[in-house]
């Protein structure tokens, strides 16, 4: 049990449930480890104007305010240990870190020269996504540690489906490439699945169909896929395709370093520019036997993924930078699969 609770703002512009992008599905669960161990949490969010006022979900508690200068006084108001902030609002959160007089944690998602100038307001705490994006920076800030995207294998496995699936039909996700792939090979059905973020590109055809975003990817998505393709032209990570292979559902990316780090030797990599490369790959994983080996390894791979370890960290990270690490009893996240050990 926690002796000296914190008081934790994050200060971003989307959150769950109103924006379930990669992002902000990884900021929820690391404010749900908080919250778990025994810790005060509130986000406030900048650009929600779907969102109430005032609201809660999956156990933390939301403000909404119209911009970062009414998002500021309300976490101003709150008057928080911790501000964890991402994003576009990085440079408003850690200064208002610093002018209040709390600590700061600011989660740092890519490698874009703009993190170059928020790493220059000296965050207390500088979370990365990936251990690639990591070794760029961890000499420029005082304290570090990285956190995978976490992906909870249990809430997204299911009996996979026989499409081809595309996640975020935006140009830069793969947009052509399903509907190309798709007139190549005929006798397959694709799936479209429209994304959080970008210019969604919709086209027929008769053996593709697009559905709507959804916050149920196990039933709507991975339901009905076979093979999952990332044709990205930039992933840090890649969380789609973890949770692809929760299911033993193999993935075709492109080989950016994201993706070579999350989906280990169960990718199967295509450079994005090769066609007939992507053609051969799919057409390969209709063989059964090819199949079924690809999915052993996807199904291995999510085992090696489990993210109870790297919360635990960071929680433990959160709370020394703040001052108020005291001796507790671990607990597992709201939200993670139960180990023997908790039965």
């Amino acid at each position: 049990m926690v002796v000296d609770p914190m008081k934790i703002c994050a200060f971003v512009h989307f959150a769950v449930p109103f924006r379930n992008a990669g992002s902000e599905t990884m900021l929820h669960a690391m404010l749900k480890s908080l919250a778990a161990a025994g810790h005060d949490v509130t986000v406030v969010t900048t650009d929600t104007p779907q969102a109430p006022q005032q609201y809660q979900w999956d156990g933390i508690q939301g403000l909404s305010r119209p911009g970062p200068y009414a998002a500021a006084a309300a976490v101003r108001d709150l008057a928080p240990d911790v501000v964890l902030t991402q994003h576009q609002n990085t440079p408003v959160a850690l200064d208002l870190a610093r002018a209040i007089g709390s600590k700061s944690v600011f989660l740092m998602h890519n490698d874009f020269d703009l993190n170059r100038a928020y790493l220059e307001r000296s965050p207390d705490l500088v979370v990365f996504n990936t251990d690639w994006i990591a070794e760029q920076y961890r000499d420029q800030v005082p304290r570090s540690l990285v956190v995978h995207p976490p992906v909870w294998a249990e809430q997204h496995a299911t009996e996979p489906g026989d499409c081809i699936t595309l996640v975020n039909c935006n140009r830069d996700k793969g947009a052509a490439h399903l509907y190309y792939l798709a007139m190549r090979i005929p006798e397959v059905r694709f799936l479209g699945v429209i994304g959080a973020h970008g210019q969604q590109i919709r086209v027929g055809g008769r053996n593709v169909e697009i559905v709507e975003h959804t916050t149920d990817m196990r039933r709507d998505v991975w339901s009905r896929t076979r093979v999952l393709i990332m044709p990205s032209v930039y992933e840090s990570y890649g969380m789609a395709g973890v949770e692809a292979l929760a299911s033993g559902i193999p993935v075709v990316a492109a080989p950016t370093p994201g993706l070579r780090e999350s989906l280990g030797d169960a990718g199967v990599f295509v450079d994005r520019d090769d066609m007939d490369g992507w053609e051969a790959a799919l057409r390969e994983l209709l063989d059964p036997a090819a199949y079924e080996a690809a999915s052993a390894r996807a199904r291995a791979r999510s085992a090696e993924l489990d993210p109870t370890a790297e919360l635990d960290a960071f929680v433990q990270a959160v709370e020394e930078v703040s001052g108020h690490a005291r001796p507790r009893q671990r607990r597992r996240p709201r939200g993670a699969p139960r180990k023997a050990a908790d039965s």
